[in-house]
């Protein structure tokens, strides 16, 4: 009986019919033992054996192939079929992440290398066939606190098993925030939505794992910031909610909205995907609410301006009849966005922002000034004492009668591209960008709880080169009222 439970427990994904996984923790494959406890027309549900998972995965098995897939695929498109069995494999196991209790764990992940043949005598090891994994153990235990976070991860990791071909074909990989926000918004696709957690730690709402909200956070720059958990979840929340803003106002249909997600991840018109800010921005230009007397007529001047319009909505700094803004000389200029404000107002979706925006920011001392970030401050923010290195679109916006201010770059940063050459991926990658998630798992702290991350991090991060200026507090600024 013992040699048979030895043998039970340690797979053979040769020859037997069970499934590689990634260790998250040692980078490198390992056999899991595996019974198949759903099967439907386009999802077969696996779970790894001798794993108790309090949770009826039949029924989410049937929900996944009933619900989630057909609409993902309707916005998306069709999954690849590498191994021809028209179905895609979801494996529940116990992630190997390194996660302890109430840890930063890893939820659930997509691994690319399933989209190449298998090597054997590697130490990555493919099953050559489309599969998503799903944590059975820490994500079970968040059920209790939000009771789609299961199927709701399901579909954010859809998107990224769904997006990766494109990216292969293409020889890019998306940034984080483009590839991130977007499985996010496809979670509220598929019906659990909106992500309140997201919105709640956009704003600040959650004081214990988002202090100060998304003040100073800047969304571009996913791996290059501080390895803490709070900067990730919040970076999560950022790209989330400015590609939820993205995607409402790029159709007044639902088949319109998806068209533009659509064409974002397969390519537009000319073949330009949203591998990058500048990318999305080509894209979002061809939407069908898209109107470029109200929103500029190159793809940075559309960023600026839909950025600028999420970050003051965002705070509820509405005053858009006067913005002011670095232009390309780095002059001040005043600009009057008040149309594109009335034409592009935050749909039902993000109400919880509007009635409860962003916070004023909190942090004390010289703060870190990046592209794709902003700040919310308490009075009237002039950019005409404005004493510290100027960059174009570098901007404000202000509330009635100025008792509230955001200061903003509306400028997006370039990023490292991966290439795919023969088969199998290669990138330049920092080093803080290659630990950047194993970090938070192994030498996270108790006192925040338990937080989900996204495992496609510890498998796709490139760096990002951007611009980041110290930035002096308003109430030491001449010209600054506090």
């Amino acid at each position: 009986m013992a040699l048979y439970t030895v043998f039970a427990n340690s797979g053979n994904c040769e020859t037997g019919g069970d499934l590689w996984a990634r260790n998250i923790q040692t980078q490198s494959s390992y056999c899991v033992p595996v019974e198949l406890v759903a099967s439907n027309t386009k999802v077969d549900v696996y779970k790894e054996r001798g794993l108790s998972v309090n949770y009826d995965l039949q029924t989410f098995g049937k929900e996944f192939n009933d619900t989630t897939y057909p609409k993902l695929v309707s916005t998306f498109g069709e999954p690849s079929d590498v191994d021809k069995s028209g179905k895609i494999k979801i494996l529940v196991l116990d992630i190997r992440d390194g996660a302890t209790a109430n840890s930063s764990y890893v939820a659930g992940f997509f691994d690319p290398v399933n989209y190449f043949a298998d090597q054997p005598g590697t130490s990555l090891r493919s099953n050559y066939a489309e599969v998503l994994y799903m944590d059975g153990k820490e994500l079970i235990d968040a059920l209790v606190s939000d009771p789609t976070a299961f199927s709701s991860t399901a579909a954010h990791e859809f998107q990224h098993l769904i997006r990766y071909p494109y990216m292969v074909a293409t020889r890019a990989t998306d940034d984080s925030w483009i590839n991130e926000g977007t499985s996010e918004v496809a979670s509220d696709i598929a019906g659990y939505g909106p992500q309140k957690y997201r919105i709640n730690c956009f704003r600040g709402a959650d004081s214990t794992r988002c202090p100060n909200g998304v003040n100073g956070v800047s969304f571009l720059n996913w791996s290059t910031q501080s390895t803490t958990s709070s900067v990730i979840l919040k970076q999560y929340a950022f790209a989330y909610a400015f590609m939820r803003y993205l995607y409402d106002i790029s159709g007044n249909t639902e088949a319109e909205k998806n068209e533009f997600f659509r064409k974002s991840v397969q390519g537009n018109s000319i073949g330009i995907r949203a591998g990058s800010a500048s990318q999305l921005m080509s894209v979002f230009r061809e939407s069908s609410r898209f109107n470029s007397t109200l929103l500029g007529t190159l793809g940075s001047d559309t960023f600026f301006r839909t950025f600028i319009l999420f970050m003051g909505q965002s705070a509820g700094t509405l005053n858009f009849t006067s913005v002011e803004r670095f232009d390309a000389n780095t002059n001040l200029e005043t600009l009057d966005l008040s149309a594109a404000y009335t034409a592009y107002p935050f749909e039902s979706t993000l109400n919880d922002i509007v009635a409860g925006p962003l916070g004023v920011n909190t942090a004390t001392g010289t703060l870190s000034f990046s592209q794709g970030s902003g700040y919310a401050f308490t009075g009237n923010y002039s950019l005409s004492g404005y004493g510290s290195t100027k960059y174009p679109n570098m901007t404000t916006v202000k509330s009635a009668g100025n008792s509230k201010s955001v200061l903003a770059w509306a400028a997006y940063s370039t990023s490292v591209s991966t290439s795919v050459k023969n088969g199998s991926a290669t990138s330049t990658k920092s080093e803080e960008a290659n630990n950047r998630y194993k970090s938070i798992i192994l030498g996270d702290t108790t006192t925040e709880g338990a937080l989900p991350v996204c495992g496609t991090q510890f498998i796709n991060d490139e760096p990002h080169i951007y611009e980041s200026i110290p930035l002096e507090q308003p109430s030491s600024k001449s010209g600054n009222t506090p």
